[in-house]
C-alpha cells in the first residue's frame, strides 16, 4: 500500500450519523456553525454526539478546512481516523474464507462515482474494495459524502499495483472477472458465484490492457442498444446484484 493519510475531513449530517453510530471512537473532533441545531435533524444529531461524548467546537465558518467550494456540509464537519483502510491480503483472505466477492476499481476518476460504487459494494456484501494509489479518486470527504456513509461499513485497500492484487486473488482461487460493454458473455448467463473479484474500468477508457490480460473473462450488462453504456457506478450495482442473486440461489 502507499503512504496513507491517517485522518480525513468529513461533512454532512448523514455521514456524521453513520460514523457516530458505527465507530464513534474514531471521530477526533466535530465542528459546527453557529446556526447548527435549529432544525429537527440537527437536534437529533447533536443528541447523538452528546451520547457518544465527542468534542464539539462552534466556529464562525469552514474556510480553514479543505472542503470543496460547493460541498453540502449542512453546517457540520468532523475529523475522523481512516479506519476503513486495510491490506489487500485481508480482503483476499476474507473473500476466500467467507466465500464472498471483492471489487477492484481500475482508475475511477470521479469521486462521486467512487462513492456510489463503494455504497453498492457495501449494499451487496462485498468484503472489500481495492483502488489504485495513482490515477484514481482517493477516499476523501467528497467520496464519503457520495457514499452516504457507506465507507464506514467497508474495507478499502489503496494498492500500488492492481496487477499484484489480481495475481494474488487468482492464486487463492478467486475468479477474476471484468465488466466490459463489448464482452460476448452476459451477466445474465455467466456464472458469477463467489469467491469472485469484479473489476470496473475507468469512466472514459474502461479496463486497462495490462489488467484485462490478467482476468479470467469479461462479461457485459445487456442494455437497450440505443444507449451506449451505463454510468460506471450503476453498472457496478447491477453486476454486484447479480453476484448476490446467484450467491443466494
Amino acid at each position: 500500500m502507499n503512504q496513507l493519510q491517517k485522518e480525513v475531513l468529513i461533512w454532512g449530517i448523514h455521514p456524521l450519523e453513520e460514523v457516530l453510530r458505527t465507530h464513534p471512537e474514531k471521530v477526533r473532533e466535530i465542528f459546527i456553525l453557529p446556526s447548527f441545531g435549529r432544525k429537527k435533524n440537527q437536534k437529533k444529531l447533536l443528541s447523538l454526539i452528546e451520547k457518544r461524548r465527542v468534542a464539539i467546537n462552534r466556529i464562525p465558518d469552514f474556510h480553514r478546512f479543505p472542503m470543496p467550494p460547493r460541498a453540502v456540509h449542512q453546517g457540520i464537519c468532523a475529523m475522523t481516523e481512516t479506519f476503513w483502510e486495510t491490506e489487500a491480503e485481508d480482503i483476499i483472505d476474507t473473500a476466500v474464507r467467507e466465500n464472498s466477492s471483492l471489487l477492484v476499481c481500475d482508475q475511477i476518476e470521479d469521486p462521486q462515482n467512487l462513492g456510489a460504487i463503494i455504497r453498492a459494494a457495501a449494499a451487496f456484501n462485498c468484503c472489500g474494495v481495492v483502488i489504485p494509489a495513482k490515477q484514481n479518486a482517493a477516499v476523501n470527504g467528497t467520496v464519503i459524502k457520495a457514499s452516504a456513509g457507506a465507507v464506514f461499513h467497508s474495507k478499502i485497500c489503496t494498492a500500488v499495483s492492481l496487477a499484484d492484487i489480481l495475481k494474488a486473488s487468482k492464486e487463492h482461487g478467486i475468479d477474476c472477472i471484468g465488466l466490459d460493454a463489448r464482452a460476448e458473455e452476459s451477466v445474465c448467463t455467466a456464472r458469477l458465484r463467489p469467491p469472485v473479484c469484479l473489476v470496473m474500468g475507468s469512466e472514459s477508457r474502461g479496463i486497462r490492457k495490462n489488467i484485462r490480460k490478467m482476468l479470467n473473462r469479461l462479461v457485459r450488462i445487456p442494455i437497450n442498444p440505443a444507449i451506449d453504456s451505463l454510468n460506471v457506478s450503476c453498472a457496478a450495482a447491477v453486476a454486484l446484484y447479480e453476484i448476490q442473486r446467484q450467491t443466494d440461489c
